[in-house]
């Protein structure tokens, strides 16, 4: 397995593995948008100081990514990490690369003086098992997200 930072050439492999997460789960019935995604992998791409953006390939195929970004709490000036994406094709999960790329973001938001990194599963999918990992190497389950659609 091959991780690394992403770059230009990896735009394209993530849009398509970003939509297998949108199909898998609970957004499939809300738009997809392949432009703004690829958008989206962009900023994060040209801004390293504050976006992280990791791939993680078995050979040529791209098989998990996540990425996060550092901000401002609303309330004070202390650095919050939150991920916008955590995804492993469900082939690859059970391996060690989900952990791997987490700990990777983990690492780069308290490098860059982050006092918490906040991870959310709100794609529906896997939800107990990923809330069982993220508790086993040290995150607390705190708060919810609750959905109404119109």
């Amino acid at each position: 397995m091959i991780y690394a930072r992403a770059e230009k050439k990896d735009i394209i492999p993530m849009g398509n593995l970003g939509h297998q997460m949108y199909k898998e789960g609970a957004f499939k019935d809300l738009n997809w948008d392949l432009d703004k995604v690829h958008r989206l992998t962009e900023r994060y791409i040209n801004n390293p100081e504050t976006h992280f953006a990791l791939c993680a390939y078995d050979g040529d195929r791209l098989v998990g990514m996540i990425m996060g970004y550092l901000t401002p709490y609303y309330f004070g000036n202390d650095i919050l990490a939150c991920d916008h994406l955590w995804y492993v094709d469900p082939e690859y999960r059970g391996s060690r690369t989900g952990l791997r790329l987490l700990k990777e973001f983990r690492t780069w938001s308290l490098d860059l003086g982050a006092k918490e990194v906040c991870i959310g599963v709100s794609t529906g999918t896997d939800v107990d098992r990923t809330g069982a990992l993220l508790e086993r190497i040290g995150f607390v389950h705190v708060g919810g997200t609750y959905k109404a659609r119109s």
